[in-house]
């Protein structure tokens, strides 16, 4: 073999030989070094992401313990209040004073009762808001918007809702067309029909009207002036769920089956993507300035908090 590849390079020289056994010593060394480089670049990106996620989850341990700390503070002062209510009526002020200055009493940084316990204090406290009583009272709502059908100003299985210009839209998604009503439940508009499959999402800004389509794959940019599809994408796009826009116009889709959120310009070109690979099956998007919010429909069901920049700012659990 030795023979046959010095046979197929032509050398006149021995200076030849030794230029091309130099330069492939070379071609060897800077392979070696781009390798090393590039091995050192990704262990300093495991190191600083693993390093994120541990300031990460010790931030949310100094949160809860700050939590628990402010709770128990407060119960322990409303129970002082509450005995110097029964035994000196008319000196409840200054005794409120007294009690709040006085010496806590300490506790341990974690509850010994367990979360349940806790969050059954906190409600007693009125930190804790049920609102299963809001969703028992479909029967006595303050207004009715639609009956349920497929005849026009019915709703089949509505999902997306967003307002603006004190209309309400409503992505009706059985029947495949988005209504308009007025604040006064009337019907305006409806607009969608053949061109919409399965409208699961819809957000507004000041010109456009933006729709998911979970069936289609798809995202749709309607005219709010005149309803009229001005654009679509497809690619890239998996069972898109919820979205919404922000003060630049942006568009932020919850991609669920691609595990992240989408981002697009109003014009509905790919900007970036936030939470790949920490998601799984995304449902709700919402962004508050560079803080965007996120719903993921995975098996222990958590509140994620990003940044625009990718960074996962904060998590809640169940």
């Amino acid at each position: 073999m030795a023979t046959k590849y010095a046979q197929e390079i032509p050398m006149n020289s021995f200076e030849q030989a030794e230029q091309l056994i130099h330069s492939t010593f070379q071609e060897i060394i800077r392979a070696t070094n781009e390798r090393k480089n590039l091995l050192l670049v990704q262990l300093f990106d495991l190191k600083q992401d693993y390093l994120r996620k541990e300031n990460t989850r010790k931030k949310q341990v100094a949160d809860l313990e700050e939590l628990i700390q402010q709770v128990m503070k407060t119960n322990i002062q409303q129970n002082r209040i509450r005995k110097v209510q029964e035994r000196q009526p008319n000196n409840l002020e200054e005794e409120k004073m007294k009690s709040s200055e006085q010496t806590l009493i300490p506790f341990p940084s974690f509850y010994p009762e367990g979360l349940d316990s806790l969050l059954g204090q906190l409600k007693k406290l009125g930190f804790i808001q049920d609102t299963a009583g809001l969703y028992n009272n479909k029967t006595n709502p303050i207004r009715r918007i639609a009956k349920p059908g497929t005849t026009k100003g019915a709703l089949y299985d509505p999902l997306g809702l967003a307002l603006g210009e004190d209309k309400i839209y409503i992505a009706d998604r059985y029947n495949n067309r988005i209504h308009i009503f007025s604040t006064v439940v009337k019907l305006i508009h409806e607009f969608g029909k053949g061109q919409l499959d399965d409208p699961y999402g819809i957000a507004l800004n000041k010109e456009w009207v933006f729709i998911s389509d979970y069936s289609l794959n798809a995202i749709f940019k309607f005219s709010k002036a005149t309803y009229k599809l001005i654009k679509s994408v497809k690619e890239g796009v998996s069972y898109p769920r919820s979205l919404t826009t922000d003060t630049n116009g942006e568009v932020l889709v919850a991609d669920s089956n691609n595990n992240r959120i989408a981002i697009f310009s109003s014009d509905l070109e790919y900007i970036q993507q936030v939470g790949k690979d920490k998601l799984r099956a995304p449902r709700d998007v919402k962004i508050n300035y560079i803080k965007i919010f996120v719903a993921d429909n995975n098996e222990i069901n958590n509140i994620h908090i990003f940044s625009k920049s990718d960074d996962l700012l904060k998590s809640f659990i169940n």
